[in-house]
């Protein structure tokens, strides 16, 4: 194991427009990077860059430490090279339009709006997929509705994510009035209700799936 994968020196190749940045894994193999060669001059005064695995985005992010000295301490910090490059809070979501977190070309990259509606794909001429994305823009689930409510569902409004409470998974909206359940939109019970579905999966919002049932 290469224990210098985080200081080890990038090499840099200019292609034209683009440039490939060399870059280390933690076991000392080799990624090749990609920015635009006019970003250059930025990514290498940012520092050394390495590459890390990330289970949010399933692949690896291209990251330097940032180093400051906090209360007599050096304190190091991780920066990714999407935020550099945007110039932008090392916690801002980054979104990578291809899908290739090595892609990190300015056309290629995107601030990720949570309070975006979702993007949905057509299943059949029933039903409707709602893609559930994560806080950085990733393609995590997909919540089924049926077609008659697209039109309460997917607006402005509300923009849907997946959500874990204990052992209840659940599709909800964070809203200015409160978090809304998916589920209790389309079915509407009172008070004295819950919606249960039918073959357990809190993923299937399909009307056919929910029922109204006493608490």
């Amino acid at each position: 194991m290469n224990t210098n994968y985080k200081t080890q020196e990038n090499k840099y190749t200019a292609k034209g427009n683009l440039t490939e940045i060399t870059v280390l894994k933690k076991d000392g193999s080799e990624l090749i990077c990609k920015i635009d060669t006019f970003d250059t001059e930025r990514v290498q005064k940012a520092g050394t860059w390495f590459a890390e695995w990330h289970k949010d985005f399933n692949n690896y992010l291209v990251q330097t430490l940032d180093t400051t000295k906090a209360n007599g301490k050096t304190v190091s910090t991780k920066k990714t090279i999407q935020s550099v490059i945007l110039d932008v809070n090392p916690k801002a979501p980054i979104k990578h339009l291809n899908g290739n977190t090595l892609d990190n070309r300015k056309e290629n990259l995107e601030i990720y709006k949570r309070n975006l509606k979702n993007d949905c794909t057509k299943i059949n001429h029933d039903t409707m997929g709602i893609i559930l994305r994560d806080k950085f823009g990733n393609h995590k689930d997909t919540a089924l509705i049926s077609m008659e409510d697209v039109n309460k569902v997917v607006k402005d409004d509300y923009n849907w994510v997946l959500y874990k409470k204990g052992t209840e998974i659940m599709v909800v909206a964070n809203t200015p009035d409160g978090r809304v359940r998916l589920d209790k939109l389309i079915m509407n019970p009172d008070e004295t209700m819950k919606v249960h579905h039918i073959n357990l999966n809190p993923l299937d919002n399909r009307r056919k799936n929910l029922e109204n049932q006493s608490l």
